[in-house]
């Protein structure tokens, strides 16, 4: 009769807590389980950094930016080195008379200087007989015009500028450095843009 009594007060018990609140507890994960807040959206990546455009150095693709003193040797002509001296800064062309990128060019330059006359000085070279198909090569020195000292003077200042192709353009400034070179034919607003800048 003990043991009946003991075993009814032990399911009475059980009872009371289940209806009391113990049972929740085993419920709760039940619940927790159904009602779990989703896991966090990934971060968006991070927008790549937009690339700057290539035309806003204003340089050709084959030539690189450049602030050098003008050279001093005797191969430069006087009147470039008259220039320098007297802080004037130059528009040096090296062109091929018979080539219709250097005669388009040359009305560019033109405009260009007429435009904003008196700030920059023109000084043009012939040189298109001495400039072979190769652009990689140094202007070479054709042999008929080697007596020609006028061809020479050209020839060797464009070799000593590094200058293999035509058309191509080179500015100095007032302190003579050189600012801005170019070759092929060019952007007007780039050569204007450019003019003001040495003439600063």
């Amino acid at each position: 009769m003990r043991r009946l009594v003991v075993a009814l007060v032990a399911a009475m018990f059980a009872f009371a807590l289940v209806g009391c609140g113990g049972g929740e507890k085993a419920a709760a994960p039940a619940t927790t389980a159904g009602t779990a807040e989703p896991a966090a959206a990934p971060k968006p990546a991070a927008a790549a950094p937009a690339s700057k455009e290539v035309t806003d150095t204003g340089l050709s693709t084959n030539v690189p930016a450049v602030f050098s003193q003008f050279p001093s040797d005797t191969v430069v002509p006087k009147e470039i080195v008259d220039r320098i001296t007297a802080k004037q800064p130059t528009l040096i062309y090296f062109y091929d008379a018979t080539q219709n990128t250097s005669v388009e060019n040359r009305k560019i330059i033109n405009k260009v200087l007429a435009d904003n006359r008196g700030l920059v000085d023109l000084v043009a070279f012939e040189i298109g007989k001495h400039v072979s198909g190769d652009a990689a090569q140094p202007v070479a020195v054709d042999k008929t015009f080697a007596k020609d000292a006028k061809y020479q003077q050209a020839v060797g200042l464009a070799r000593l500028l590094g200058v293999s192709y035509t058309p191509y353009i080179i500015l100095t400034d007032g302190q003579g450095f050189i600012t801005w070179e170019y070759r092929g034919l060019v952007d007007k607003d780039f050569l204007e843009r450019e003019v003001l800048r040495a003439s600063n």
